[in-house]
């Protein structure tokens, strides 16, 4: 969110406005490195966002920095981004051999940039050549389609960077600086963009588990009612999951198919029921996920009437994503997970009371 004043800050024209709405960015940037300073690579990837946001800032406001005109700095922001936090994150996400190369080459060619004119450029070449071995090494070595194409991808892309940095310090023909933007510049940032995703979608994750619960109402036709609606699949209905109307009620065993979204952005929701509890105070079900379901785990369902006459919803999930769409999600699949949670309680709390209750549904204790 942080990003989102930045991101208009690039549609608007260089002033002291647009360099504003770039402070909240770099400030959020400053704490990154911070945050993730356990790991070393990660940590030194992250220090390059404060750099890349400080010549963004510069940029759009229109400023020089240390010297440095406006466009030089939009030109930096770009590369710390890409090769520098981007590329660096992408070799200590997939692991890769020989990783700890590159980033000595990203802090060279800081130095380069830093001390500038003649001197400073065949700094910069020594640091873009050290950054382009790592890559290479690390893409080289690290098996895997995904990491080949993105091997032969370099080859032209960091070729292009290694000349157009020799040609700041001999004659050797190069690209000029608006063909490296569009090609060397474009490229690469797809590339990276592009190999972050994956990464991270099909890096391993752990099981998480988390437990709800939402008060929804009191008194004894309250708890039947929820009961009730628990059990026919009427809650995951009117929560927003679209159920099988042939689904009969809730029983050990039973397969359910549901699934939620919309459109061909709906997925499906697999179940098989495991358990089901049906006593005086308490109604429990719970059900496993099966293969295609967008996460491996289990749910347990529970309404509970306390001896005040409060009646409770509790769930308790634990999962691990499986389809990509989870896996990419990340941190905000508790957050999706406690807002469905919310809905299934607020269908509880207004349920119906059923005028007829069918026999599967008698309190009887199965597992």
């Amino acid at each position: 969110m942080v990003a989102l004043p930045a991101v208009v800050a690039l549609m608007l024209p260089r002033g002291v406005l647009a360099g504003l709405l770039c402070l909240p960015y770099l400030v959020a940037c400053l704490g990154v490195p911070v945050l993730l300073r356990r790991e070393r690579l990660v940590a030194f990837a992250a220090a390059c966002l404060p750099v890349a946001a400080a010549g963004l800032a510069a940029e759009r406001a229109g400023v020089a920095l240390l010297g440095f005109a406006a466009g030089v700095l939009g030109l930096t922001a770009a590369h710390f981004h890409v090769a520098g936090f981007g590329a660096l994150l992408l070799l200590a996400l997939a692991k890769a051999r020989y990783r700890l190369l590159a980033p000595v080459g990203v802090a060279v060619v800081g130095i380069g940039f830093l001390i500038g004119g003649t001197p400073g450029d065949v700094v910069e070449l020594v640091g873009a050549g050290v950054l382009t071995a790592g890559l290479w090494l690390a893409l080289a070595t690290h098996a895997g389609r995904g990491a080949r194409r993105l091997f032969a991808l370099s080859l032209v892309t960091m070729a292009l960077a290694l000349l157009y940095a020799a040609g700041q310090v001999t004659d050797i023909p190069h690209l000029g600086l608006t063909w490296m933007v569009l090609t060397h510049g474009v490229l690469n940032a797809a590339a990276v963009l592009t190999a972050l995703v994956v990464a991270w979608a099909t890096r391993d994750q752990s099981w998480s588990q988390h437990t709800w619960s939402h008060r929804i109402g009191t008194g004894r036709d309250r708890f039947e009612a929820a009961s009730t609606a628990l059990l026919t699949w009427d809650m995951h209905r009117r929560s927003g999951a679209w159920v099988d109307p042939a689904t009969p009620p809730a029983t050990p065993g039973l397969r359910m198919l549901s699934s939620l979204g919309f459109g061909r952005l709906r997925v499906p929701e697999p179940c098989v029921v495991d358990e089901v509890v049906r006593q005086s105070d308490r109604t429990t079900m719970h059900y496993v996920a099966l293969p295609g379901h967008t996460f491996a785990g289990d749910e347990s369902f529970s309404v509970l009437l306390a001896p005040d006459g409060a009646v409770r919803f509790e769930v308790t999930v634990r999962s691990q994503p499986v389809l990509l769409i989870a896996r990419l999600a990340g941190p905000l699949v508790p957050v999706a997970q406690r807002l469905f949670i919310a809905r299934c309680a607020a269908a509880l709390r207004s349920a119906e009371p059923a005028t007829v209750v069918p026999p599967e549904l008698s309190r009887t204790s199965a597992s």
